[in-house]
């Protein structure tokens, strides 16, 4: 059973130090995911006997662990967390007592009775901020729909060497799940013979595939520094391009019409074999599509709360 310690008043520790100093030690040691601290926590419990049930522990749990105004913390988490980070023994104790006595010295001295705790101005755990609601979350993945085939439209009217279809399925994917992404990739593809005909059809399959690396990627800690989600978006490309090739190479002879194919002429015009030419001019639109479309979501996603304080732990976009 965890010990869960409740704020009785406003004078009480409000744990910000315990909070503090736990950040410090997750720092200290290369800055585990939380998903990575969560799994190591659940392996400690389990070695201590735990059933699987009891010695669970969810990712947005241990998140909130590291969040300061805290009103209440879940003591034998904060220990077990102390613990898979290698904390010195009796850390947490130390931690707590250090902050009895920072509260008791900035409390200001008692001058009229304390009002008695508002719980609607407690502050919210990770669990208590809402999400979208059913229409507004409709009408976003609509949006990323539309967003997929104008981009698509303005890649073609301007034969440009990317494809700028899947900011939307990257938006959706991050923000509301793997599979409602490849759900907006697959209806995107669909819409798409309104600008490049049947083609755009099989690439469907391709632009799942983009939603489900993004989004269980950045579910696995890929978009919590630059370094990462920059890496997560290469990963995409690399897929895309490998699903896109045998398209190519067996549908369409190595060419649908798009802007691509200058890439792939230049390269074989320089020297360089069909297949090598096709491979590499693919991978490199690839990378700088998939690129741009990562971030593009992201600065989207920044303008929405909930995206980034309901466990995605997403990277802050730079401004």
């Amino acid at each position: 059973m965890s010990t869960t310690v409740e704020r009785p008043s406003p004078r009480s520790i409000r744990w910000d130090h315990v909070v503090q100093e736990l950040q410090r030690l997750r720092r200290s040691a290369g800055e585990p995911s939380y998903a990575e601290l969560a799994r190591s926590v659940t392996e400690l419990r389990l070695a201590r006997g735990l059933d699987e049930h009891s010695a669970r522990v969810a990712r947005t749990t241990v998140y909130d662990a590291f969040r300061v105004g805290r009103s209440r913390v879940n003591l034998d988490l904060v220990r077990d967390l102390a613990t898979v980070m290698r904390a010195p023994e009796g850390a947490v104790e130390g931690w707590l007592e250090a902050g009895a006595v920072e509260e008791e010295r900035s409390a200001p001295p008692p001058t009229e009775a304390p009002e008695a705790a508002d719980p609607e101005e407690a502050p919210a755990t990770l669990v208590d901020v809402p999400g979208p609601s059913r229409g507004v979350a409709v009408a976003l993945v609509v949006a990323a729909v539309v967003a997929n085939v104008l981009g698509r439209f303005l890649v073609d009217g301007l034969h440009l060497p990317i494809y700028l279809d899947m900011v939307g399925t990257a938006f959706v994917a991050v923000g509301f799940g793997p599979w409602t992404g490849a759900g907006v990739g697959v209806a995107s593809n669909a819409l798409g013979v309104l600008s490049s005909g049947s083609a755009s059809l099989p690439f469907g399959v391709v632009n799942a595939a983009g939603a489900l690396v993004w989004g269980y990627g950045v579910r696995r800690g890929m978009g919590r520094t630059l370094p990462r989600f920059l890496s997560l978006n290469l990963l995409v490309a690399v897929t895309c391009t490998l699903l896109t090739l045998p398209i190519l190479g067996v549908l369409y002879s190595g060419s649908t019409g798009h802007g691509e194919d200058t890439l792939v002429a230049n390269l074989e015009a320089a020297g360089q074999g069909f297949a090598i030419s096709l491979a590499a001019g693919n991978l490199l639109a690839s990378l700088a599509d998939k690129t741009i479309s990562g971030f593009l979501a992201l600065v989207a996603l920044s303008c929405f709360p909930w995206a980034r304080r309901r466990g995605l732990d997403l990277l802050a976009p730079p401004g």
